[in-house]
């Protein structure tokens, strides 16, 4: 876990320095941590919009997973993704689902009453660190959308609460896990690459057409994010899979410094100029 800080998981995170930290007073180191294996596995899900409603669906299709509840803002929003788990159920799974929906808070009070195995989050970016926090206070392993955390010190909280409660929190960082990112790490484990001395990568996502969504989607929060912060907000895409292949944070090797530059965007301010007049 706190690798993944070292690495500059947090968005905005722009010249943010600071020394690890002394490991609390009870807390226990989590990188080779196992927890004990559990024949069904009880999830749960806060937010099931653009993204939480295709974690929910692959999630009950899983055989050994029981969605026991869902959180979203949207009473139809968690609606639908009750229907689709019920679904992948097939009357023998995902049959007592709770929802979550009176309000902003709602999420506390579904980990307080149904006190899930795992807590998978997906929801705006200022919310995944004290929701991961939380969901692991009370007991449950934390999957959480990127980015981890938004400053330096939300993520040394997710690692210390992550330590002494011995409950995993792993960034759902998609990129890593797609075919041709598996493919080439599987080449370079093999020795057929050779010794890796250098890595490229980039990612390139448009996101104009979410400036219209005002009240609710993805647009409505992400982008004044986009507006308001400069430097690569999403630096795990690109870097997340290299990293893998040179095996940084697995031994000896890792990040010292994480350096982000970017340019005016023009592009995105005729846009606005254009689409939405003042």
């Amino acid at each position: 876990m706190a690798s993944a800080v070292a690495a500059g998981v947090a968005t905005g995170c722009s010249r943010q320095t600071k020394e690890t930290p002394s490991r609390l007073t009870g807390a226990k180191y989590m990188g080779d941590f196992k927890a004990p294996r559990l024949d069904t596995v009880r999830c749960a899900f806060i937010g099931v919009g653009a993204r939480g409603v295709g974690h929910a669906r692959q999630i009950a299709e899983i055989e050994g997973s029981e969605v026991v509840a869902i959180c979203d803002l949207f009473e139809d929003l968690a609606l639908r993704s009750q229907k689709h788990c019920e679904e992948a159920g097939n009357g023998q799974r995902h049959t007592d689902i709770k929802l979550y929906y009176e309000n902003g808070d709602s999420w506390k009070l579904m980990l307080e009453e149904v006190r899930p195995d795992a807590v998978f989050i997906c929801t705006p970016w200022r919310l995944h660190a004290p929701m991961a926090i939380e969901a692991m206070k009370q007991g449950a392993h934390a999957f959480v959308e990127v980015p981890l955390g938004l400053t330096n010190e939300e993520l040394w909280d997710i690692v210390d609460t992550s330590e002494l409660t011995g409950r995993h929190c792993m960034m759902m960082e998609n990129v890593n896990y797609g075919r041709e990112e598996l493919l080439y790490l599987n080449m370079c484990r093999k020795g057929v690459i050779g010794e890796l001395l250098h890595g490229e990568a980039s990612y390139i996502h448009e996101l104009r057409g979410q400036m219209n969504q005002v009240d609710r989607g993805t647009g409505s929060w992400r982008t004044f994010h986009y507006a308001g912060r400069d430097g690569n907000l999403y630096p795990t895409h690109g870097l997340g899979p290299v990293a893998q292949y040179m095996n940084l944070a697995r031994g000896d090797d890792n990040f010292q410094r994480l350096v982000s530059y970017s340019s005016p965007g023009r592009g995105r301010n005729l846009y606005a100029e254009k689409n939405f007049p003042a």
